[in-house]
């Protein structure tokens, strides 16, 4: 009988503090870890808050913004942007974005697998080509020079945004 009552006693214990744990890392401390379009996950140095249609989100890059924007026909309105080196919020209108370089902006597996458990080439990907922002304009032209790509103004990526 006793040791009926240490089981129990134990699986209650084990019980409340994953509940405990749940409720601390849902309620006390929510943490966004992936990209609210496509799943991703979020790195400090290329997140972006974007609104689409009224909907705020934390989003991988800003990419994946204008391709959900585009997809759904909706308007796009980049809140908050990260600098690529520090990881600092920077607002959009005044950064300097790098789009088309050679380097990677979103983790993803290059290739897929179809139904039938065979490999296939990637297609299409929502966060290609890979868009990066600097609050300087020097360090964005810098990165260019050892990355490849071209440095475009926030109007020129919002012109990419087809619904304003």
């Amino acid at each position: 009988m006793n040791a009926r009552r240490i089981v129990i006693m134990g699986i209650l214990i084990l019980v409340a503090g994953a509940a405990g744990l749940g409720w601390f890392r849902f309620v006390v401390h929510p943490k966004q870890v992936a990209c609210g379009y496509c799943l991703r996950p979020l790195h400090a140095n290329l997140v972006v808050t974007a609104e689409i249609d009224g909907k705020r989100a934390q989003v991988c890059c800003p990419s994946c913004a204008i391709t959900e924007a585009n997809q759904k026909r909706k308007s796009l309105r980049l809140i908050t942007v990260h600098d690529y080196r520090t990881g600092k919020a920077v607002s959009p209108e005044t950064a300097w974005f790098v789009e088309g370089s050679r380097a990677m902006a979103c983790d993803h597996d290059a290739m897929r697998m179809n139904e039938m458990k065979g490999t296939e080439e990637l297609a299409f990907d929502r966060c290609s080509p890979g868009i990066f922002t600097f609050a300087d304009k020097q360090e964005a032209v810098a990165f260019t020079q050892t990355n490849g790509g071209a440095v475009i103004s926030f109007g020129q990526l919002m012109s990419e945004a087809k619904f304003q």
